[in-house]
């Protein structure tokens, strides 16, 4: 018998550790998987696995800001890590993540790109050198899929700046015959569509705040089970229904709240989290802080 079988085994060798460090842990990013998650990795997996040909499907992850669409990204990315073989001396890099540049600039990007693979940048380099050099290099990776974070970012740009940028990532998605994965809020949308020929190849796939019913029940039943605190939590319904009011459903900001009020009960010995916390004003205040 576990220790601590309210809490996932890996949690409860946590739990067994001193107040500072599990704290420490706490504070630290970790994955939690949630369905809503677990169906945008089997959408990746499934691109990632795609037949090559001239036209790949795209995807296009839209979310508010705090949704955790980075997290994902960085789960996937995390479980396709890059590996060196040896016998041909030839790195491997299934996936290549880049941040979206702040507008839509072409030189810009592609130094991104050639960040992201490791490779050095040309001194004054011009756009039809840098675009050479990344296709090159991209072609000997050989990756499995290019993903683009923060890609609302576009709108930064004028009209024109958008369709030549646009137009560069249809090219990179035909020239490399590899899936593009876009990812950001929901102006993105508005972003691709102004590339008929690109945005048609695009799925987009959502993750819309919390609302009550049993996924929230489900999310934070995991949530607490990886909360290396030594006694049960009880959250009921109307601290749940609290919470959603208080943070908008905002998947960044249910964690934070939990995290907090965790360490807090760590520090005072209570060592679980209590529907009361949340419902009475004072601590989930102190939590919060003050605003802005």
């Amino acid at each position: 018998m576990t220790e601590f079988p309210h809490l996932y085994p890996g949690a409860g060798k946590i739990a067994a550790l001193s107040a500072e460090e599990r704290i420490h842990r706490i504070r630290a990013d970790r994955w939690v998987s949630y369905p809503r998650a677990e169906a945008a990795l089997e959408k990746l997996e499934t691109l990632m696995s795609f037949p090559e040909r001239a036209r790949m499907p795209n995807l296009l992850i839209v979310g508010d800001s705090g949704m955790g669409k980075t997290m994902i990204i960085e789960k996937f990315t995390r479980d396709h890590a890059s590996s060196f073989d040896e016998t041909s001396g030839r790195l491997h890099m299934p996936v290549v993540a880049v941040q979206m540049v702040s507008g839509p600039d072409e030189s810009r990007f592609y130094r991104r790109i050639l960040a992201a693979i490791g490779a050095p940048e040309p001194p004054r380099a011009t756009l039809s050198v840098l675009e050479s050099l990344a296709l090159r290099l991209l072609a000997e990776l050989r990756p499995g899929m290019l993903v683009i974070d923060e890609i609302h970012s576009l709108q930064a740009g004028t009209i024109r700046e958008q369709a030549r940028f646009l137009n560069m990532l249809r090219f990179l998605g035909n020239e490399l015959r590899i899936p593009l994965v876009c990812v950001g809020t929901a102006q993105a949308r508005n972003a691709l569509r102004t590339d008929d020929q690109l945005v048609r190849r695009f799925e987009a796939f959502a993750l819309p705040p919390w609302r009550e019913g049993e996924d929230l029940n489900g999310l934070m039943s995991t949530l607490t089970r990886t909360l290396p605190l030594r006694r049960q939590s009880q959250i009921d319904e109307k601290a749940l229904t609290r919470m959603i009011k208080v943070t908008g459903g905002i998947t960044s900001g249910i964690f934070s709240i939990l995290s907090q009020l965790a360490i807090a009960a760590i520090e005072s010995g209570e060592e679980r989290i209590l529907s009361r916390d949340i419902l009475g004003g004072d601590r989930l205040q102190a939590v919060l802080g003050e605003p802005v």
